[in-house]
């Protein structure tokens, strides 16, 4: 896929830069366009980290699998967001987890190793990419956080109720409006390690008990 840089530089990560500095900065980083099927794996764990990538747009599920092949899945990436990163920039030697694209996607691979190296000639643009990345990383461990705050709770539906909280707030909604999550069923059961069946359950009874509504990946908190 052709690199366009009108589109890259509405990125968070490269917005606002010298379209000079970006455009040598990009041929520096062997910046490479690519695009993904729903459902195939953009990284395989275990291959060697050496690349990360800035989501163009879709979404990714970070994903690693059971002996027996069960998906778990870690994070939801959506257009804008890194992927692999810490990976890369800590010099880990191979990715742990499987990047799947959830839906069609398009996304730009970088070679760390020179993201992690300054070139001199962009110098000050070289560093604000770093500091930006920086902060997408920050940003991304608070999300971290507050998963944990949610698989901590100590029945199912304290589970749910907490995700469905943390999804409203970062829809950025009015309290009580409607908003989206990324998942199935299957797929939030598997986010928030609990059983399938006992999900529906306990969801089920949260509608009966006029706290929330839903259809399908739709839900109102009430």
């Amino acid at each position: 896929m052709k690199l366009d840089l009108d589109r890259l530089s509405r990125l968070a990560v490269f917005r606002g830069l010298p379209r000079k500095d970006l455009a040598d900065l990009l041929d520096y980083f062997a910046a490479r366009g690519r695009t993904a099927a729903a459902g195939e794996i953009v990284v395989r764990e275990g291959t060697p980290a050496r690349r990360f990538g800035i989501l163009l747009a879709g979404a990714v599920n970070i994903v690693r699998y059971s002996f027996g092949g069960r998906e778990k899945i870690l994070g939801h990436l959506t257009a804008g967001e890194c992927f692999g990163t810490s990976f890369v920039l800590a010099r880990a030697p191979v990715y742990f987890a499987n990047i799947v694209a959830a839906e069609p996607t398009a996304y730009v691979l970088l070679d760390g190793e020179r993201v992690r190296t300054p070139r001199r000639a962009c110098g000050a643009t070289h560093a604000e990419i770093l500091s930006r990345l920086l902060g997408i990383l920050a940003a991304r461990n608070i999300q971290l956080a507050r998963k944990d705050e949610c698989l901590t709770q100590r029945t199912t539906a304290d589970k749910v109720m907490a995700y469905l909280r943390m999804q409203a707030e970062e829809s950025g909604r009015r309290p009580g409006a409607p908003f989206e999550i990324p998942f199935t069923r299957q797929q939030l059961a598997d986010y928030l390690n609990v059983d399938r069946a006992a999900l529906s359950t306990e969801i089920g009874k949260l509608v009966r008990r006029g706290l929330l509504e839903t259809d399908r990946r739709i839900f109102r908190l009430r």
